[in-house]
């Protein structure tokens, strides 16, 4: 997920390569040891929307569910989705495990909330994918798309997870200030339990001022190839 409000900077890449994958849970956001068979194939799948409008009224129950600050754990009725932190998000992201979760709280779905459902779950049946994670975008915004892969890289490559968490802590004990200030950030946006996945994904995609050796640190531990294949889908 990316905030519209964030503060815009400019772009970069980097180094290391997947083992496991993460066992969804949204409560922790902790690595899983439970690792996928030989030569399989992680997916992600990428649903483009025409407007922030149109993905708020598909997703932003969904990611209030999975990550708001406020309504984590607990279904937002329909006529919350305007005032749903989510409903600004300039994109989206969750495990297909965390969608279905959400999904099956809210119970009955919105025209639209059906649509996507039915995008997504059909775009498993036609990929066979058991490893699968989602992120959303308006089709005309390539910054926030980038985002949204850094947080499937977060999800799918363990060994880069406990790298930035290990960056986290040691920018946590160098900048507190620093730390603070983009903790309180966070914290209108999102839960806490997505915070340090957030860090990546904010300072990778320069969206947040912060010192350049952190980028540097970041843009160092990435994998050298996209621990996924993606697919993109029509909603």
């Amino acid at each position: 997920r990316r905030h519209s409000g964030t503060r815009d900077m400019a772009k970069k890449r980097g180094k290391k390569k997947e083992k496991k994958e993460q066992k969804s849970d949204s409560s922790s956001r902790k690595g899983s040891k439970n690792g996928k068979s030989q030569g399989e194939v992680s997916l992600v799948i990428v649903l483009p929307f025409a407007s922030m409008k149109d993905m708020a009224a598909g997703l932003a129950r969904v990611s209030a569910y999975i990550e708001d600050p406020t309504h984590h754990g607990k279904p937002a009725s329909e006529d919350k989705v305007s005032s749903l932190v989510a409903s600004r998000y300039a994109g989206h992201n969750f495990s297909i495990t965390d969608f279905k979760r959400a999904i099956n709280a809210l119970g009955k779905l919105t025209p639209s909330e059906e649509r996507v459902q039915k995008t997504i779950l059909s775009a498993l049946r036609k990929n066979g994918q058991r490893h699968c994670y989602v992120i959303a975008h308006v089709s005309s915004d390539e910054k926030t798309l980038q985002h949204e892969k850094w947080h499937a890289t977060y999800h799918f490559d363990a060994d880069y997870r406990a790298r930035v968490s290990g960056i986290w802590g040691m920018v946590k004990k160098s900048s507190p200030a620093w730390a603070n200030q983009f903790m309180k950030h966070l914290g209108d946006k999102y839960a806490q339990h997505v915070w340090v996945d957030e860090f990546q994904a904010i300072v990778l995609n320069r969206e947040y001022e912060c010192a350049t050796k952190t980028v540097n640190l970041l843009q160092s531990i990435l994998p050298k190839k996209e621990p996924f294949v993606t697919v993109q889908v029509k909603v």
